[in-house]
């Protein structure tokens, strides 16, 4: 119970009035000396606590009984009301903040620290797309994103996706992107996973995840920093792009896991 009741402190609910609702979804309709008994909640507040439940609408009450009793409101109803009371207050928010409304310099590297944060970053990109998308990511990592990347596809006629796997795996619902198969040498190079995607060939958002506790990315409008990003996405695509269509050529050229393809330091020497 700890656990949901911290979950809808995030909400505004006091302690008191979260063990009232779970109590009175666990034991049903009751009367004021139930809910106190089941709910640990005091008596002396107990009355108090449902009025304030009733007008957040989580709670209705039946006076065909005496003394009267109290029903919490379906789950789904209780959700719903949640999301109203959210949205309406994010709207007063967002009105508000308009009074202080500044402007940042996005030619220069701001940092975004998180990985919660660093995805939230990547989906407004995706739904801002107006033109081009060039994306480098995981697989471990694409279901943050997969429906914006539907989307875009959906949207857009340039789209250029190149999907990582540390497993091989690359089994995602979308309609065309490159397999990159190159893995084990990127990860040891790296040291971990990273994020890519340029947005209209004018943003980018750029850096390395560690795993979902450690990540952080680099977003700016900076030209050499978008140019670069957009060039190594292009160029992941030119070159798989011919390893596909060379096919078994590919392998007896460079070997049968391609491993030659990546000694770039001689030119006639295949691993």
């Amino acid at each position: 119970m700890e656990k949901i009741i911290q979950l809808l402190k995030s909400f505004n609910f006091t302690e008191s009035e979260s063990k009232v609702y779970i109590s009175l979804l666990k034991n049903g309709a009751g009367t004021g000396y139930e809910i106190s008994k089941n709910s640990s909640v005091p008596r002396s507040k107990v009355y108090n606590i449902l009025e304030i439940l009733m007008e957040k609408g989580c709670v209705v009450v039946s006076k065909q009984t005496s003394p009267v009793n109290y029903s919490a409101v379906p789950i789904d109803e209780f959700i719903e009301n949640i999301k109203s009371t959210v949205d309406e207050n994010l709207l007063v928010v967002s009105e508000e903040l308009k009074n202080y409304r500044q402007t940042m310099d996005l030619e220069m590297f701001w940092y975004i620290r998180g990985y919660k944060n660093i995805f939230n970053k990547c989906k407004h990109l995706l739904n801002a797309a107006n033109t081009n998308v060039y994306v480098q990511v995981w697989k471990e990592d694409i279901e943050h994103i997969i429906d914006e990347l539907k989307d875009v596809e959906t949207r857009l006629d340039q789209v250029v996706i190149i999907l990582y796997s540390s497993n091989h795996d690359y089994d995602v619902d979308l309609q065309n992107y490159y397999k990159h198969g190159f893995e084990e040498e990127k990860l040891k190079e790296s040291g971990g996973r990273w994020i890519n995607i340029v947005i209209d060939s004018k943003e980018v958002i750029f850096g390395h995840i560690q795993n979902d506790k450690n990540a952080e990315v680099i977003w700016t409008q900076s030209t050499p920093m978008v140019f670069l990003a957009k060039e190594n996405i292009s160029h992941d695509a030119y070159c798989l792009k011919l390893i596909q269509a060379l096919g078994e050529d590919a392998k007896r050229q460079f070997g049968s896991e391609l491993k030659g393809i990546r000694s770039i330091f001689t030119h006639n020497k295949l691993e």
